[in-house]
């Protein structure tokens, strides 16, 4: 079973497929393929996931590996848009020792708060700016844990965040805690904003 804590040590491969809803399913097919035949069992594997989103726009394919060199990157699926592929260590979760189980028909939803860098040297003050945030967002309700990745190669920040529910993450984003600071955030990175939660629907 994948398991998301920042103790770990593990890193992660975000591949984000954009998709068009009647392609979504084809595409979480191909995905799982993808994972099953050419990831698993290599060095180093650790654990696949596949996610699709709400509004049938996104799949996202989640890699946990042991080390950078064991790594492999996913490579584009054939009759899809090319993914953004990324490899990423968490850097900072809330609550700080929180734990993600990661399993099809799991309670709660996943948001993915996805941000590229406008320049990768941005990273290291976004990162800074991005810990603030979390603890503003820590204990809302609806909240069950977050957990922050930063790629290795210093353009994206992607947001990991467990919540009860569409309606609980809607009222916090409505009135976000971190508002002070988001303005600097952005000039920063560009915000990849999708209202929409995902479900996981594959691991291994």
């Amino acid at each position: 079973m994948p398991i998301i804590k920042k103790a770990n040590a593990l890193l992660s491969e975000f591949a984000i497929f954009p998709v068009e809803p009647e392609s979504q399913a084809s595409l979480v097919e191909s995905a799982i393929q993808n994972i099953e035949s050419n990831l698993k069992g290599k060095p180093g594997f650790v654990s696949g996931t596949v996610l699709r989103s709400r509004d049938g726009l996104r799949v996202t394919s989640y890699v946990q590996w042991t080390n950078q060199e064991s790594y492999i990157a996913t490579q584009p699926l054939t009759g899809f848009s090319v993914p953004d592929v990324h490899l990423f260590d968490i850097f900072a979760s809330e609550p700080s020792n929180s734990v993600l189980e990661l399993k099809p028909s799991m309670n709660g939803l996943i948001n993915f708060g996805i941000f590229k860098m406008k320049q990768p040297e941005n990273q290291t003050r976004f990162v800074e700016l991005f810990r603030q945030a979390l603890e503003m967002v820590s204990g809302q309700s609806g909240l069950i844990s977050t957990h922050a990745h930063r790629s290795l190669d210093g353009w994206r920040c992607i947001n990991f965040g467990h919540w009860n529910s569409l309606e609980e993450y809607t009222t916090m984003d409505e009135n976000r805690p971190f508002s002070s600071i988001f303005e600097e955030m952005l000039d920063l990175a560009n915000n990849e904003y999708q209202k929409t939660l995902h479900e996981v629907v594959f691991t291994t």
